[in-house]
Formats: structure tokens, sequence, C-alpha cells
């Protein structure tokens, strides 16, 4: 009696423990929202790592190539997507595991407080039943097995998975290649406004206060009622309208230069400058080319129809995947087994075995599958179809956009040249006494507008030749380069590149 009680307490404190690990494991632990010291300490860990500690320090003004170098080398958006291709790799690693066997290796324990013993009875009435109760294991007892098996199913399906995967490492390729090319862009935009608005700091201060003085000498003759007010009033208005066209053109370009360090990777405080070349070595950009032979190229190179051609094939696999499900499944194994308990003959063995299988449904699921492949199919041509006219009139149109802009810089050139000599011969003529101070301020805030605005249209033109290579789709680096290289030789490959593209820059800097 006595051991019967230990025994039902035995149970119902084991069933309590149970239950009492059951309810801890369904408790979900609620984290905490991170506090303003975790966040303060964050932000500054991120500040810090922006910047890496072996970018190569900015020693001397910045030319354009080296600022194309140095967001090649340093670019976080590019480097973005290098780290995306990297993880796709390690997927496909990771997929590639599947088609292997699966290795097992299990190990328990069990015991129990009593007994395993079992009475028998006959076959087939089941009249008597044995005086003696008998057991073939032990209370307490250890086992272990290694297992090896394959499953043809799985087999194949991850072959498929894994093909998949390996596309998805040139998707991401083809996306690195598009970040690149429009940060290689953006850096010839911004390099060159941030030109336009290094030559204007040089010259508008000065100017500024001159303008000021002789709008006070303006203000002066219109209060005293010296000569004609409406002169007054006009100059007033032309000078106003020269200085609000100057400031407009600087707001735009004010940001420049922190555009370019964000694209080189510099600190937003850091000081640097660039490399000015002067209004007589600019040169425009030429492309001799067909425009269909261009649009070949583009269709051709173009990272987003590259992606969808890999996307295509990723669908053309769900074809095998979904055959490879349909047909029966057979599975072997081999393991290798011990077990502590001595009431067994064998303590230890090899079993080996096959099974198979056969999901029925798959076969009616089949025509719906391929329904599905056929439309994801139609909508990937369709996109290819759309993006290939997309891509054919961004290349005519950056090719139209760039042969205006030749012409539109020309005039621009000629503008500011006739500007700069009629502001020296009023200068001339100031200084000879034959012509006012007025008059000698306001030609030349005409020719710094002169001057900006053909700067600003040099830029655009420069944007113009860059849209139109990114259309096109080729890289904008040498194959050769693999990003070991110092900022100096990477500039120096990227110079000779674009030089033989067209850039007639390219050498003169």
């Amino acid at each position: 009696m006595k051991i019967t009680q230990s025994s039902s307490l035995f149970r119902s404190t084991t069933l309590v423990l149970s239950l009492s690990g059951v309810l801890l494991g369904c408790t979900t632990p609620r984290t905490s929202e991170l506090s303003p010291a975790e966040l303060q300490q964050i932000a500054k860990d991120r500040l810090t790592r922006v910047v890496a500690s072996e970018q190569e320090p900015v020693t001397k003004s910045i030319d354009l190539y080296e600022a194309m170098a140095r967001a090649l080398k340093y670019n976080l958006d590019q480097k973005v997507e290098y780290r995306e291709q990297i993880l796709r790799g390690s997927e496909f690693d990771v997929e590639s595991y599947d088609m292997l066997p699966d290795v097992a290796l299990a190990a328990n324990f069990s015991g129990r407080d009593n007994n395993p013993g079992s009475f028998s009875i006959d076959v087939p009435n089941g009249d008597s039943r044995s005086e003696v109760a008998t057991r073939s294991s032990e209370r307490e007892q250890a086992n272990a097995d290694l297992t090896l098996s394959w499953d043809m199913l799985d087999y194949a399906l991850a072959r498929v998975r894994s093909q998949q995967a390996s596309d998805e490492i040139w998707i991401a390729r083809e996306q690195r290649r598009a970040t690149i090319n429009r940060v290689i862009e953006d850096v010839r935009t911004a390099y060159w406004r941030a030109v336009s608005a290094q030559r204007l700091d040089s010259r508008i201060d000065r100017l500024e206060k001159s303008a000021q003085q002789a709008l006070a000498q303006a203000y002066a003759q219109e209060r005293q009622q010296v000569g004609d007010p409406l002169d007054a009033l006009t100059y007033q208005r032309e000078v106003l309208g020269i200085l609000r066209s100057i400031q407009e053109l600087r707001r735009d370009l004010g940001i420049a230069k922190n555009q370019l360090a964000a694209l080189m990777n510099l600190p937003q405080n850091q000081r640097y400058s660039v490399v000015v070349p002067s209004h007589a070595s600019l040169d425009a950009p030429i492309i001799h080319a067909d425009p269909m032979q261009l649009v070949r190229l583009a269709v051709q190179n173009r990272p987003e129809l590259r992606e969808v051609s890999y996307r295509q094939r990723i669908n053309d696999l769900e074809n095998d995947a979904a055959l490879a499900e349909i047909i029966p499944d057979l599975g072997v194994f081999v393991g290798l087994n011990w077990t502590s308990n001595d009431l067994i003959y064998n303590n230890d063995w090899v079993d080996y075995g096959a099974d198979t299988s056969w999901n029925l449904m798959n076969i009616f699921r089949l025509k719906d599958r391929r329904r599905v492949i056929k439309d994801g199919d139609a909508l990937l041509d369709a996109r290819a179809l759309a993006l290939t006219q997309a891509v054919s009139a961004q290349v005519f149109v950056a090719r139209a956009r760039l042969e205006s802009l030749r012409t539109e810089a020309d005039i621009a050139r000629r503008y500011h040249n006739t500007s700069d000599r009629i502001s020296i011969r009023t200068r001339a003529a100031v200084s000879a006494g034959s012509s006012g101070q007025r008059d000698a301020v306001r030609e030349e805030m005409n020719a710094v507008l002169g001057s900006l605005r053909y700067d600003a249209t040099y830029a655009e033109l420069q944007t113009a030749f860059a849209n139109l290579y990114s259309a096109i789709g080729l890289d904008p680096y040498s194959p050769e380069l693999d990003g070991n290289e110092s900022v100096d030789e990477m500039a120096a490959v990227l110079r000779n590149l674009w030089a033989q593209r067209g850039d007639k820059m390219a050498l003169k800097e």
C-alpha cells in the first residue's frame, strides 16, 4: 500500500512539473524598447563607421576621375549592393547542401519507476493467459543511432532551387551594376556643378559688395531727385534682377559639394576643393555612333533587361520542379544503432531499407502549376518588351539632349565671352572717364551671370553625356579594375577609358 501511494505521489509530482515546464515554455518573453543611452551609443557608432579608417585622405584638389575612383571604392550605396551579392552567394552555398544525403545522429535516455513487464495470451482465441510476466527491456536504457538517408524528390527539388539561387547571384550582380552606373552618373553631374559653385565663390562676395554700393547710390539718386528718377529705378530693377538670377544659381549649385562628398563618402563637414578648369579649356564630349547601334548595345547591356532574363530562367526552372513533384518519391536509408539494453540479443546493429510514396494530388495540381508558370513567363516577357521600348526611348532622348546641349553650350560660351569683353571695355571706359561706375558694376554682374550660365549649361552637357552612357548600360569602369588599386591608379584607368568614349576633358585634367 505504501509502495502504491509513493508511486502515485511520484506520478503526480512528475505531472505537475511537466505542466509547469509546458506553461513556462509557452510564455513569450517581451523585449524592451531601446533606451536613449543605447540609441545614443548606436548613433555614435554608426557615425564613427560611416567613413572607414582605411579610406585614402584627400590631399589635393579633386578632379572628375579621382571623384569617380573614390565613389567606386568608398560609395556606401554600391557597398550595399555588393553585400547583397555576397548574401546571395551565401544562400546559394546553403541551398547546395540540400542536394546531399541527410546524416542524422540521435541519442536518448529513458527510464521508468517500475518494471516494463508484460503478459501474453494464446492466439487465436485468447482463452489462456500466461501466469508469469516477462520483460524484454530494462527499466533504464540509453540508445543511439547514426542514420544516412537520401530522398529522390528532395534531391530533385533541391537541385532546381540551387540553380535558381545561382541565378539570384547574377541578379544581385546586375542590380549592383545599375547602382554603380547611377552613382558614376551622379558623380559627373555633381562634380561639374561643384566646379560652377567653386568658380562663383571666388567672385560673388566682391561682386555683391559692388552691387550693394551701386544700389545705394541709385537709391540716393532717387531720394535726392538727381537726374531722371526713371533711370535710377530702371537701373535698380536691372541690378536686382541680375542679383536674383545669380542667387538662384548659387542656391542650386551651393549643395553640389555636399552631394559630391556623399557620393565619395567624405564627411559632410570636410573642406575640400575641386579642380576648376579654365573656360577656354572646356570642350564638349562627343559620341560618334548610329542611334540604332546604341539601342542594340543598350538592350544587350542594360542591367534591368538582364535581370528580367535571369528571372525568366528562374521561372522556367519551375517546370522542372512541377514535373519532379508528380513522380513517385523514393527514399533509402542505412543506419548504425546501439542500445544499452542488455536484454536485447545484439546491442549494436546496422539497419537499412527503402520507402516510396506518391502524392497523387500533385498530378491534379500540375495543370494549374503550369498555367501559373506560363502566366509568369508572359508577365516577364511583357515586362522585358516594355523595358526594351523604354530603353530605346531613353537612348534616343539622351542622344538628342546631348546634341541639343552641345549647341546650347556653344551659345552660352559665346555669350560668356561677349559679356567678358563688354565688361573689360566698360571698365576701361570708366577709367577713361567716359562711363560711370554703375555701368561697370552692371556689366561685371552680367559677365558673372554669363559665366555662371555657361558653367551650368556645360554641367548639363556633361550630365547628358553621363545619361547617354547610363542609358546604354555600359559599365562606367574598366574590367581590369578589381577595387584593390589606389585612388590614383584607378583614376588613371578611368581617365583613359572615358577619353576613348568621347570625353575630351579626360586627358586635359
